[in-house]
């Protein structure tokens, strides 16, 4: 097993863009990142750290990339990997995160703003109804209530 499987340095629960993963997935998710990126920065070490180094390398970029989805990690690597400047040095967690930030913005940007939508507003009828309610409660902290 690699030193990026190990369950030791996983964290119980994370969001991931959005939606809540459970502690199961969460481990698989930091999983997934560890041996993401020891296979990014396999041609990258010039004298290969120890195994409680390694950890402590993938434990950082667990915490970093654990916010992002698979997909997502995936293309800022290739990006890294592709672009003949970034990829002679080893990444770095900031580095993959700035891709994936940048990505997520061209994608933003690229949208049509969204017209905010109509607010109902209540009827009278509506009005009076909660005006009663409210009453009936003894609560009269609605302006306009007598």
């Amino acid at each position: 097993m690699t030193t990026a499987l190990r369950a030791g340095n996983l964290a119980p629960t994370i969001q991931l863009y959005g939606q809540s993963l459970e502690p199961r997935q969460c481990l698989e998710h930091r999983a997934w990142i560890g041996v993401a990126v020891e296979a990014l920065l396999d041609g990258y070490w010039d004298k290969r750290p120890s195994d409680l180094v390694k950890d402590e390398i993938f434990s950082d970029w667990m915490d970093g990339l654990q916010a992002f989805t698979p997909d997502e990690i995936r293309r800022a690597r290739r990006t890294y990997l592709g672009d003949s400047k970034l990829c002679r040095v080893k990444p770095k967690v900031g580095d993959i995160r700035r891709i994936i930030l940048s990505e997520r913005n061209a994608v933003l940007a690229s949208q049509p703003e969204q017209p905010e939508p109509d607010r109902e507003t209540a009827t009278p009828e509506q009005r009076a109804r909660s005006n009663d309610i409210i009453r009936a409660a003894g609560l009269n902290l609605v302006r306009g209530i007598s």
